[in-house]
């Protein structure tokens, strides 16, 4: 008798976040198999107010595992997490991890300058970047180096590039480099998924 998938809840701010977050998970557990369910925020804004209740929406829809992401931007991270975390405790859902990447999840893939040169097919791989979590605005920066390792022939959007960079990244690079990365891969072991 197999055992049925679990099926994970995302909310995040938009549909390339979730995309993203889907093939990480996959990656990291190393299953296809696995039921995805999700709402966006389409910002942050939204996510603060609604986060409760699509949490339970995800729970009626069969979710037993919720990963909310939240870029922190330039908020403090005490002050954000706590906001978060109140607008959906207690957890309608047990298996939940509130992940808020520093400063954005963009920063995840600066962490890999190989992953985003094979993703993209570029000329040569972007700046190395030891500890990407420090960077200012990494969706910004990603966006540069993708056009100088290109030669400015590729212009980068993270609503098509996003995922591309996902499936190519190096998972153990990225989880040595980045703090929120790594909590997010030590929650997807530790539930079972």
């Amino acid at each position: 008798m197999s055992k049925i998938p679990k099926k994970i809840g995302i909310i995040a701010e938009d549909e390339s976040d979730v995309e993203a977050i889907r093939e990480l998970i996959k990656r990291i557990t190393g299953k296809n198999n696995i039921g995805f369910k999700h709402f966006v925020g389409r910002g942050c804004g939204k996510i603060k107010r609604k986060a409760d209740d699509w949490a339970t929406q995800l729970k009626k829809r069969g979710c037993s595992v919720l990963i909310l992401i939240h870029d922190l931007d330039r908020n403090k991270y005490e002050d954000l997490y706590d906001i978060i975390h109140k607008s959906i405790h207690p957890f309608v859902i047990s298996k939940t991890l509130i992940n808020i990447p520093t400063e954005e999840m963009e920063a995840w893939f600066l962490a890999d300058e190989k992953g985003i040169k094979s993703a993209l097919n570029l000329r040569k791989a972007p700046k190395k970047y030891h500890h990407p979590e420090t960077i200012k605005s990494p969706k910004e920066v990603l966006g540069n180096e993708i056009e100088k390792a290109s030669n400015n022939s590729k212009i980068y959007l993270n609503t098509k590039h996003n995922l591309l960079i996902a499936k190519a990244i190096d998972i153990d690079i990225v989880k040595s480099k980045c703090k929120s990365f790594k909590a997010l891969h030590e929650f997807v072991i530790d539930s079972k998924i």
